[in-house]
């Protein structure tokens, strides 16, 4: 098989609209899906963006006429479909989304029994559609009598919202919580679960639209300023969520950002509380807070490509490894919960921890090591990535020549010192972006690795 392309990147598929993801793309996608998985209940779903609905359906028909039997969600967010592909009746399932990507993308997620594609699975997908050779728009029909009749699925909320509320019990008390939902159908969710609990929520960007006009779907601290401001004034938790409900932000109640690695790190502390010593797998870019954290409990680290959480702990569950937590930053996963990301599951844990102990995230989170960190991200010509990107590899080598250090190539170039200041550049998986993210334990040693990324910085803007 000659590929001309890859189609999945870290996360599923996702590029721009009527560019990228096409409806001739997710036909092609589907059919693909049917073929290999003609034997299995079929879910499609999708998010709140303005191409979602209309992109759906057109995976619900072409998978119907392949002879799959479909069952139609329509919008909800991703825990809820991810949730249901743990019955029998539908392992698998097409959800269409763009996760925190602008409103002009979008995307395709595919999953299987409560994860990801794997890395092999979605290989499977793409030599099935490089392999056949057809145009993108091309529709296989199964024969008139082999079609089935679509179903629906009227109640994929209440059987999430079922589940979750009986596995964890707490009384909120009445205490307040602002809830950004950016627009998306976490908006539909979030509220009533909470409130169920005896929480009292406040919502921000609560009405549905794909066109994300409070705040861009991303919950990075620059597009939540007015929740940041709101947590600061009234002194209440606040957190948010993505276009699709998968990544989780909080903002404590002194109306201060929580770095992302050190809310992995409290959520893995839990895990390993409650399930005792396991693996804790996180992705390349995430922090040595982590590392620090569950060493001293007895867990163990070990770090993989970013998107390829499901494929490292499908492997260790596989070899009878017990893996208790996964996260990339702003993604968690509780595989005893369902191996997928789930932005709500991980929020009703650290409520549960707050109200039984009476405390406060603010308090909580002291436990867990502050380091500086920074995640920065520069568009550049796709043409030009690859070029930009060895120049700045080169370049990090030379600079940091001179120091301990341990070098990991698994996904992109990172340097860990032995400080615990580490640097990490690599190029997006799903959009025309370099990335780089560094850390370190004080502001000298943070003033001095910036210094060497704008340097890199020069490279990539020339």
């Amino acid at each position: 098989m000659s590929k001309k392309s890859k189609l999945f990147g870290t996360a599923g598929i996702r590029g721009r609209f009527g560019t990228k993801v096409t409806a001739g793309l997710v036909i092609q996608v589907s059919q693909a899906v049917a073929q290999i998985y003609s034997s299995e209940g079929i879910l499609v779903g999708h998010d709140a963006r303005t191409s979602s609905e209309a992109l759906s359906q057109f995976a619900t028909a072409s998978l119907s006429l392949a002879g799959a039997k479909v069952h139609k969600i329509g919008l909800c967010t991703f825990p809820v479909i991810a949730n249901l592909t743990l019955s029998t009746k539908h392992t698998v399932a097409i959800y269409i989304t763009a996760s925190h990507n602008p409103p002009t993308d979008n995307g395709i997620k595919v999953l299987r029994n409560g994860r990801e594609f794997t890395l092999q699975e979605q290989d499977q997908i793409e030599e099935s559609i490089f392999k056949s050779g057809k145009s993108l728009d091309r529709i296989n029909h199964e024969e008139w009598n082999k079609i089935i009749p679509q179903f629906g699925v009227l109640d994929a909320n209440n059987q999430y919202f079922k589940r979750i509320t009986q596995k964890i019990k707490m009384d909120g008390s009445g205490r307040r919580v602002i809830l950004d939902c950016a627009n998306g159908p976490m908006a539909e969710l979030a509220p009533l679960i909470l409130t169920h609990y005896g929480f009292s929520p406040t919502t921000i960007n609560s009405h549905i639209d794909g066109s994300f006009p409070g705040r861009l779907a991303e919950p990075s601290p620059e597009n939540l300023t007015t929740l940041i401001d709101l947590c600061k004034k009234e002194r209440v938790l606040g957190v948010a969520f993505d276009g699709d409900g998968d990544r989780l932000a909080i903002i404590d109640e002194l109306g201060q950002f929580v770095e992302l690695s050190r809310i992995n790190a409290l959520l893995a502390t839990y895990a390993i509380e409650e399930e005792g010593p396991g693996k804790v797998i996180v992705s390349i870019d995430s922090s040595t807070t982590i590392d620090k954290t569950v060493e001293k409990i007895g867990g163990e680290v070990i770090r993989t490509n970013l998107g390829e959480l499901h494929t490292k702990g499908k492997e260790l569950l596989e070899a009878n490894e017990k893996v208790v937590f996964a996260a990339e930053p702003w993604k968690p996963i509780f595989p005893k919960w369902g191996f997928w990301i789930d932005g709500l599951y991980s929020l009703i844990k650290i409520l549960k921890v707050i109200t039984s102990a009476q405390t406060t995230v603010s308090e909580i989170i002291k436990a867990i090591p502050l380091h500086i960190a920074k995640r920065t991200a520069y568009m550049v010509d796709q043409e030009r990535a690859e070029v930009i990107f060895d120049e700045c590899k080169a370049k990090l080598k030379v600079s940091l020549e001179n120091e301990r250090k341990r070098e990991l190539t698994i996904d992109g170039l990172r340097y860990d010192m032995d400080d615990s200041t580490w640097v990490l550049i690599r190029k997006s998986g799903t959009e025309p972006k370099i990335r780089i993210y560094y850390e370190a334990p004080t502001e000298e040693r943070f003033e001095w690795i910036e210094n060497i990324v704008k340097d890199l910085e020069k490279i990539i803007k020339d």
